[in-house]
Formats: C-alpha cells, sequence, structure tokens
C-alpha cells in the first residue's frame, strides 16, 4: 500500500512516494517488488498514484493519451479527461480479475501541477480516488497538501511547513523523514522513495 504526499506554497510543489508494492501468490501469501509510482505529465503537471496495482499501468496508460490530445492544457482539462478514463480501466480490471483482496481495495491518483493562468502561486492538487472497489471514481476535495493514505501527524506538520511558507528543500527533507518512518513500521511501505517539485520552471526529479 502506498504512502504518499504532496503540497504546494509560495516556492513550488512537492511530491513524494515510496516504491514498495504489494502481490500475492497462488496461496495468497503477499510478495513485496519495487515499482515507480510518480510520473510527469506533460511540462508542468504529474500524476503520484497508490493503492491497487493496477494504478501505476493505468497512469502509463492515462500519460500516452494526455500525450496524443494536445488540448489539455490545464490541470482542470486533465482532471475532466482522467476521471472517466481511469475509471473505465479500474472497471475493466475488476471485471477481468475480479475484487482486490481485502484491505487493498482502494486506489486513487494524486494530480498536480503549475499554470501560469491561475492566481498565485498558481499550483494545483487534486484527489481521484475510490475505497472498496467503488465506481466510477470520484474527485475527493483537497486543498494545499493531501497525504495518502491520511496521516494526521503527518497533516500538521506538512501543513505548519506549507503555512509558514518553507523552501523546497525543507519540505522534501520533511518528507524523506516521513517516509523512512513509515517504512519503518509499516512492511508494506518501502524504499527507493521518489520525489519530485513542480515550480515556475516545470516539473523535476528530486535525487
Amino acid at each position: 500500500m502506498t504512502q504518499a504526499l504532496a503540497g504546494f506554497n509560495g516556492n513550488g510543489l512537492v511530491l513524494a512516494t515510496d516504491g514498495r508494492a504489494t502481490r500475492f501468490d497462488a496461496a495468497g501469501r503477499p510478495e513485496f517488488f519495487n515499482v515507480e509510482k510518480l510520473f510527469p505529465l506533460g511540462k508542468n503537471f504529474a500524476i503520484l498514484s497508490g493503492g491497487a496495482g493496477v494504478s501505476v499501468p493505468l497512469s502509463l496508460a492515462l500519460r500516452g493519451q494526455i500525450a496524443r490530445h494536445r488540448g489539455l492544457l490545464e490541470l482542470e482539462d486533465i482532471v475532466e479527461f482522467s476521471l472517466p478514463f481511469l475509471s473505465q480501466g479500474y472497471a475493466r480490471h475488476l471485471q477481468e480479475h475480479g475484487p482486490e483482496p481485502e484491505g487493498f481495495r482502494r486506489i486513487y491518483f494524486i494530480l498536480a501541477g503549475y499554470s501560469p493562468n491561475l492566481p498565485p502561486p498558481g499550483y494545483q492538487l487534486f484527489l481521484l480516488g475510490s475505497e472498496e472497489n467503488e465506481l466510477p471514481l470520484r474527485l475527493i476535495p483537497v486543498s494545499n497538501s493531501v497525504v495518502m493514505p491520511r496521516n494526521l501527524g503527518m497533516e500538521m506538520r506538512l501543513f505548519k511547513a506549507l503555512t509558514e511558507n518553507a523552501p523546497l528543500p525543507e519540505l522534501l527533507h520533511l518528507s524523506r523523514e516521513f517516509l523512512t518512518k513509515m517504512a519503518q513500521t509499516k512492511e508494506e511501505v518501502g524504499p527507493p522513495f521518489y520525489f519530485a517539485t513542480i515550480t515556475l520552471n516545470g516539473f523535476e526529479e528530486v535525487e
């Protein structure tokens, strides 16, 4: 189960996630492996997925579709396109493979980006998700930060840092600390960790 977070202030937007995924063998025993879950969507946008393992191929399929649709220039347009596209893809997966195992029936996508056409600071976050294999995916209200799965302590720390307009390196350090702590306490969370920023210069992966 992915641990992810994202947030923005006047300095830019940060995204962070662990890289561990879970699958089950024929006997139903969990097996862990590494997978990338954070991808750019063009120059100024990104998608971060979690929950059910099909979220990663759905993200990649969405990225391919967006690259072919030259009219998707704002994040709101991408979200409007993404909701039915991801819902239909998830529905096909469930129809073919049946419900996910108990405890793995959540799927979500964080869409993030920057647009000079928005009021300052110009950054946006959207959360699309489903609990218990519900369809279609729904748009879940968020402000300038999101932590999935929710973690009240980290939500408060991130809110405080964003409110104080912390620089991006500080936000990235906070994110790394949190992911490291989660990896020590939850076997389904683990390295490698992935980080990225979105600023006026666009999307950038962070080592």
